[in-house]
Order: C-alpha cells, then structure tokens, then sequence
C-alpha cells in the first residue's frame, strides 16, 4: 500500500480505533491522567475485516477469548489459526497491521508512546534508535498480568492513582526492550539508592504536592534520571515503591487533619490525594487498622 493511502492511526486521539472497528471500546484510559500509555477493552460484534493500519505508538494487541484470527504483520501473512486467551502481537510505532474478520473478538489494545518509551528504557541501552520487532501470536505471562492490571484499574475508575499506572508502564517497556528489541540492554547496578541530597528533593517535592496526582517521570526529573531508574534507586533508599511511599505520606497526613474537627473526612480525603472516598477509608484502614472515623474518635 502507497503511503498516501495508508491509514495512520494516533492512539493518543479518543477516536483513533473508530475508523477500523465497528463499535466504541467498552473501557478507555482516554479522559483519565494517565500519561504515556493508552489502553482500550474491547468486544467486537458483527465480524469485520480491519483495512490496512499502522499506529502513531508502539502497540500491543491481546486476545482475552479463543477466536480464529488471520492477519498481515508488516506484510507478512499469517493464515488462520486459533487464537487463545493471553495470546498477543507486538508492534512499534509505524508496524503495518490488518486483521481478517473475527468472531466475537475479545481483545485488550495498548499503546505507548514512543518518546515515553525511549525515556524509560534510554539509558538501559547504548543506541540512539531502539527498534521493537514484531511478534505474532505468542503468549507472555508478564504483559498478560501488566495488562489485566490495567483492564482492572480502568474497571475501578482509576483508584490505584497515576503513580501506580506509572509503574505498570514502566516495566512494560523494560520487559519489551529486553525481549522484544533488537538493541541488547545494559546491566545497571543499582547499588546505594538515591544520593541523600537527591532523595531529599523529591521527598520535599512529594510532601508538598500530596494532593496532586504525581507520576514517577516528574519525580524522575527533578533529580534527572529515567523514570526506570528512578523506581528502582528510590524503593532501595526508602525500601517501598514510590506509589508504596506517598500512599503512606497521604496517610500520615490524613492522621493529623483528623485531629481537626472543623474538618470533614470527606474534604480530608481530597487533601491528601485521594479522589474517592471509599479508596480513602479502604486504604486508612489498611494501613491504620480503623476507619478514618473511629480513628478520630480513638483520639
């Protein structure tokens, strides 16, 4: 197909898959905070064929139910054959792609972005131009659990938090540039954590800004490293995640607004950075062993 004919999709745009499928998606990250990574759940009925496509991002397609499929992959053809639960393709960015008709496809679609990707896994390798091979039809329980993690927290409105989702998309790119990437990846070693000065910037930063919705790369950045690298020198200083930590910050901030009557549990919540009041309790009491009530009335 002529470039001037091929259809181009972005998935960073909330319609991107209407021009190849006959219905919306059931579940979108689209409206959400979530930054870098796109995901949609789909189930496709009647049968129809997709045209000829490549994606703006890196892509991966999962099947979550048995189904036949036959489809070209960077125009190579693949007949048709049974498809399984967990069962994927992998793409990067500007993959040529097209599916022949499928009955009743259940399917999960992710797309990262590209610049995202290079600047969790940049320092993990000595090139400049990380190039992701396609795969097709192969099954890979790690991405299978990355990605009913991200099904799940679509399902719940979002309740883990971007840093949480941060996480998710992080190792996903790690876990494709070492095994899907043609570049091998460097060993780091991670030995020592964060430099104390560095750690204390960010916790600072953390303490400051409880009630936003933080993600790792702006943390990443105020001490100029990946967002990778980041996670994993800061759970060896601290000895949690980042999500683990401000989770724990929020709540032992939580603590001392409860000693103000003034205040609502309700406008508590929101001021440490949770936007559900259910998560809110849920979490209190997980960490504190009361609800945020009978932990003000304990005081």
């Amino acid at each position: 197909m002529s470039s001037e004919k091929q259809l181009i999709l972005d998935f960073a745009q909330p319609d991107a898959m209407k021009s190849i499928l006959p219905n919306p998606a059931i579940l979108s990250s689209h409206g959400t905070k979530w930054e870098g990574i796109h995901v949609e759940y789909h189930r496709q009925s009647p049968p129809a064929e997709t045209p000829e496509h490549c994606f703006q991002q890196h892509n991966i397609g999962l099947i979550l139910n048995s189904v036949t499929v036959n489809g070209i992959l960077n125009g190579k053809h693949y007949g048709s054959e049974p498809w399984q639960s967990g069962q994927i393709f992998i793409g990067g960015a500007g993959t040529d792609f097209q599916s022949g008709a499928v009955e009743d496809p259940e399917f999960m679609a992710i797309a990262i972005d590209p610049t995202d990707f290079d600047n969790t896994v940049g320092e993990s390798t000595n090139s400049n131009l990380i190039e992701i091979i396609p795969h097709w039809k192969i099954s890979d329980p790690l991405i299978f659990g990355i990605a009913w993690a991200l099904k799940t927290e679509l399902e719940s409105g979002g309740i883990n938090g971007t840093l949480y989702i941060d996480a998710l998309k992080n190792t996903l790119s790690m876990h494709v540039l070492h095994r899907y990437c043609a570049q091998k990846p460097l060993r780091r070693d991670f030995e020592g954590g964060l430099e104390p000065g560095k750690l204390q910037i960010v916790i600072n930063y953390i303490n400051d800004y409880l009630n936003r919705d933080l993600h790792i790369a702006e943390l990443a950045k105020l001490v100029q490293i990946s967002p990778y690298y980041f996670s994993r020198l800061f759970k060896q200083s601290i000895g949690v995640t980042p999500h683990q930590y401000v989770t724990q910050c929020r709540i032992e901030k939580a603590k001392q607004l409860l000693k103000r009557r003034d205040l609502s549990i309700t406008h508590i919540s929101q001021q440490v950075g949770f936007h559900d009041h259910s998560h809110f309790s849920k979490t209190f009491c997980k960490i504190v062993g009361l609800t945020p009530k009978k932990y003000r009335d304990s005081l």
